[in-house]
C-alpha cells in the first residue's frame, strides 16, 4: 500500500533465495495505491523467500518475505530516502497466507536517496533486514473483537508488545479485562459486572459470579448519602461536599487497584502462557518475584503492582524497597533499571515508571524515536532526551485527577454522526491508551526506565 502520495517503480529484477514468482502475478511497473504480486514454492519441500523493490521520487524500499515449507514465517522492510514503513504485517504460521506492507513518506524533508544497483547489471537489491511484525492500529481497526462477548484468542506475536495491543479499546467488564485484572470486578461508577467470569489459568473466580454486587452499591450508596449530610450540615459547599462524600464512601472491596500495573503485568504474563514451553528458561517461581499474578504467587499482592517490578529492577528485595527505594542492590540482569538522566532509549517492550500523586505509574512503550534532542541548557549535550510512544492502562470516565480529560467527556463533544460510529457504553472504562511522551516532561516526570531485553530474549520475543 503506497501512502507516500508519490508513485513507485519497481526496480527489477526480484531477488529470490526459494520458490518463484507466480507466473501472471508478478510484481507491477508501477505502484500507484497498491501493488500486488504472488510467489510459490519452485519445487519440493522449498517454500518461498524473497525480494522486491520499489523507488520513487523521495526514496525507496525493499519489502522481503520468508514462507519456509516448514516454520515459522518472517517479513521485513528495509526503507531508504524519505519513506518509512508504518505497517509490516502477515501471519506467523500457515501456508498460502497474505502479507500487507504500508510505506508512507516522512514529514520532514529527506536528503536525496543513495543510488542503488542498476537493473541492468544484475545486482540484486540490498538484502532487507527482517524487521518484526507491527501491530494493528488502535481504533476501529483494533483487533480485538468488541461488544461479542467472546474471549479474544490471542496468538504468538515475534514483537511482544503486539499482545499490548490485543487490550486496545477493551472496556469495562469485557472478558479481557477480567483476565487481565483476574476478576477482581465490581459494579462501580455506572458500571455491570458480565455474570459470567472468564477461566483462566491459576485464577480461583470463574463461571458464575456470586458476588453481591448489588448489596455492596446500595451499602455504598447509603454511606455517600450519609457523609453529605454530615458535610452540608459543617458548612461545606453542596459541591464540593458531593465530591468529598463520594470519596469517602466510594472505597469497595472489589475495585481494581493499579489498573496500570494489572495490566503491565498482565502483558509479561502472557507472552509467558503463549510460549507454552515446557522447557521455559523462566520459571514460573521466578516470574512471580516481579509479576503480580494469582496465577503465579497464589494470591494477588495489593499494591505491589509497580513496586515488585522495581524492586526486582533494582535488586532489592520488598522488604528493603519500602524502606529504601534507592539502596544499593544486586541486580540479575534479567530486568535493568535506567534513572533518569543516564541516556537510556527505551525500546518496544520496555516497561516505563512515571511519578504521579497517587503514587506513580507504570506502562509498556510501544515505540521511540531514535533521535535525541537536548534541553537548550544543555550546550555540552550531555543529557540526551527522547520522545516515545507508551500503552497505557486507564480509566476512562471524565476528568482525572491531573486534570486529563478522559474518553466520555471527549466523546461528548462529538456530533450525532460521529457518535454513531463509536461503540460508547455507559459508566466507568478500562482500557489502554497510547499516549505520546518525552524524557523531558513534566506531566507523568520520568521515574526510570526497565529494560527488559533479557525478559523478552527468555520468553522468545523480540
Amino acid at each position: 500500500m503506497n501512502s507516500t502520495g508519490e508513485p513507485l517503480t519497481f526496480v527489477g529484477p526480484p531477488h529470490l533465495d526459494h520458490g518463484i514468482l507466480t507466473p501472471g502475478q508478478e510484481p507491477p511497473p508501477t505502484c500507484g495505491a497498491t501493488a500486488i504480486w504472488s510467489a510459490e514454492s519452485d519445487g519440493f519441500m522449498t517454500g518461498t523467500e524473497g525480494r522486491v523493490t520499489y523507488r520513487g521520487s523521495s526514496g525507496s524500499v525493499t519489502l522481503y518475505w520468508n514462507n519456509p515449507f516448514v516454520g515459522g514465517n518472517d517479513y521485513g522492510a528495509t526503507p531508504g530516502g524519505a519513506y518509512v514503513l508504518t505497517k509490516v504485517q502477515g501471519p506467523k504460521v500457515g501456508s498460502n497466507v497474505n502479507a500487507t506492507y504500508v510505506v508512507d513518506r516522512k514529514k520532514e524533508p529527506a536528503p536525496a536517496p543513495e543510488p542503488e544497483p542498476d537493473a541492468a547489471d544484475g545486482a540484486a537489491p540490498a538484502p532487507a533486514r527482517p524487521l518484526a511484525e507491527r501491530p494493528e492500529e488502535p481504533g476501529r481497526s483494533s483487533h480485538l473483537p468488541k461488544g461479542t462477548g467472546q474471549v479474544a484468542v490471542i496468538s504468538p506475536k515475534d514483537w511482544l508488545v503486539d499482545i499490548a495491543w490485543q487490550a486496545v479499546n477493551s472496556i469495562e467488564w469485557s472478558p479481557l479485562i477480567l483476565e487481565i485484572t483476574e476478576n477482581r470486578h465490581g459494579s462501580q461508577s455506572g458500571a455491570a459486572c458480565p455474570g459470567m467470569l472468564p477461566t483462566v489459568p491459576g485464577v480461583k473466580e470463574k463461571g458464575k459470579c456470586q458476588r453481591p454486587h448489588e448489596e455492596k452499591a446500595a451499602q455504598r450508596e447509603a454511606k455517600y448519602t450519609a457523609a453529605l449530610e454530615r458535610l452540608k450540615k459543617e458548612g461545606m459547599e453542596e459541591k464540593l461536599a458531593k465530591a468529598k462524600a463520594r470519596e469517602e464512601s466510594n472505597t469497595p472491596p472489589n475495585d481494581f487497584h493499579s489498573w496500570c500495573g494489572d495490566f503491565v503485568t498482565w502483558v509479561f504474563w502472557k507472552a509467558w502462557i503463549l510460549r507454552g514451553m515446557p522447557e521455559d528458561k523462566i520459571a514460573r517461581a521466578e516470574l512471580g518475584k516481579f509479576l503480580n499474578r494469582e496465577a503465579l504467587n497464589g494470591v494477588w499482592k495489593s499494591g505491589e503492582n509497580l513496586s515488585m517490578v522495581e524492586a526486582y529492577a533494582k535488586g532489592l528485595s520488598l522488604e528493603v524497597f519500602h524502606k529504601n527505594q534507592e539502596a544499593k542492590g544486586t541486580p540479575t540482569g534479567l530486568l535493568v533499571w535506567h534513572r533518569p538522566g543516564d541516556g537510556y532509549a527505551p525500546q518496544p517492550g520496555d516497561i516505563f515508571m512515571a511519578n504521579r500523586k497517587a503514587g506513580g505509574h507504570i506502562s509498556i512503550v510501544a515505540s521511540c524515536d531514535p533521535d535525541a534532542f537536548y534541553a537548550p541548557s544543555d550546550k555540552q549535550q550531555k543529557r540526551p532526551h527522547y520522545r516515545f510512544v507508551t500503552l497505557d492502562g486507564k480509566s476512562f470516565d471524565f476528568r482525572d485527577d491531573d486534570g486529563e480529560a478522559g474518553w466520555n467527556e471527549a466523546l461528548a463533544k462529538l456530533s450525532p454522526e460521529e457518535r454513531k460510529k463509536i461503540e460508547i457504553p455507559q459508566g466507568k472504562w478500562q482500557g489502554v491508551a497510547q499516549n505520546k511522551r518525552s524524557t523531558d516532561a513534566e506531566k507523568d516526570p520520568l521515574r526510570g526506565f526497565i529494560d527488559t531485553s533479557k525478559l523478552r530474549e527468555a520468553l522468545g520475543y523480540r
